[in-house]
């Protein structure tokens, strides 16, 4: 089930530099302003994460992005 509009996407975590989403099917997006990329879960519930790197390490950016990956990952 891919997600309609960017608010449908709330955070199950946010730490002071990391924000984490979770997508109807279960995996985890993870975003690190430090490392300014957002970390798609490879498997649910592995922790691994494939990085995708942002041109601006801010919420709007990871959210967009992390909005894309879970609609690409849902289709």
């Amino acid at each position: 089930m891919a997600l309609r509009k960017i608010s449908d996407l709330k955070p199950v975590f946010t730490g002071d530099n990391v924000i984490e989403w979770q997508s109807p099917s279960g995996t985890r997006y993870r975003y690190e302003r430090d490392r300014c990329a957002v970390g798609q879960e490879t498997t649910p519930g592995s922790e691994h994460y494939f990085w995708h790197v942002l041109a601006n390490s801010n919420i709007t950016h990871a959210k967009r992005r992390v909005f894309e990956l879970i609609n690409e990952d849902e289709f």
